[in-house]
């Protein structure tokens, strides 16, 4: 499949700031490494509005459209975005069971504990655990706000956060809201520039939240 660069971001990589990295060479390879990890992603398909279903497990109502990525990104999660997976991204967890990995780790990783969700964690615990796989490249991380949230009916949990992402240094700021539902994990977390991308689709991320239901 042919990408179009400027819709679905690849422009963004190309004219993201270069503060911070070592020279264009530095520069240069984060552009790669990305560009490599979207053509892992597979074709990018358009979310419709209407009745979604998310790894048959996850019901969703959606009232604008996305963009998806077929596979997810490099570790399968199901991912949406609006204006580009390099600038925003919606990822749904979807019965994630006790012990397994949300995210894999990178294969040259050494000494890190893997990302494993347990049953038994508490909200603050899961907060931690996104922000060691939100803080892996070196970005820093600050909780903002958590708190109860009904999800699926049932009661879960919510925070918001900032990130100062190290790779471009951009101001990001992301929201997840998640529920422990019979010892498995559903979560849906979004990120965007804190500035524009964030508020104008906070909104919506929250519909489609609130529109979720699980097919058992």
């Amino acid at each position: 499949m042919v990408f179009r660069a400027r819709e679905y971001g690849m422009s963004k990589i190309a004219e993201a700031p270069t503060r911070g990295l070592r020279g264009g060479r530095h520069a240069a390879a984060v552009v790669v490494a990305v560009a490599g990890l979207l053509a892992g992603c597979g074709a990018i398909l358009k979310v419709a509005e209407g009745d979604v279903l998310i790894k048959d497990r996850l019901a969703l109502k959606v009232e604008q459209p996305w963009n998806q990525f077929e596979r997810g990104m490099a570790d399968n999660t199901p991912t949406w975005t609006n204006e580009g997976v390099t600038v925003d991204a919606l990822k749904f967890y979807v019965g994630i069971r006790d012990g397994q990995e949300i995210a894999p780790l990178p294969a040259q990783a050494k000494g890190v504990q893997p990302l494993v969700f347990r049953a038994t964690m508490q909200p603050a615990q899961m907060v931690g655990l996104f922000e060691s796989m939100l803080t892996r490249d070196g970005s820093s991380f600050k909780l903002d706000r958590l708190e109860p949230a009904e999800f699926l009916g049932e009661k879960g949990f919510r925070f918001e956060y900032s990130l100062n992402r190290k790779v471009d240094d951009v101001p990001m700021q992301g929201m997840a809201i998640g529920v422990v539902r019979r010892g498995e994990l559903f979560l849906l977390h979004y990120s965007a520039p804190r500035l524009v991308f964030f508020p104008r689709y906070k909104a919506r991320v929250e519909a489609i939240a609130r529109s979720a239901q699980v097919r058992s």
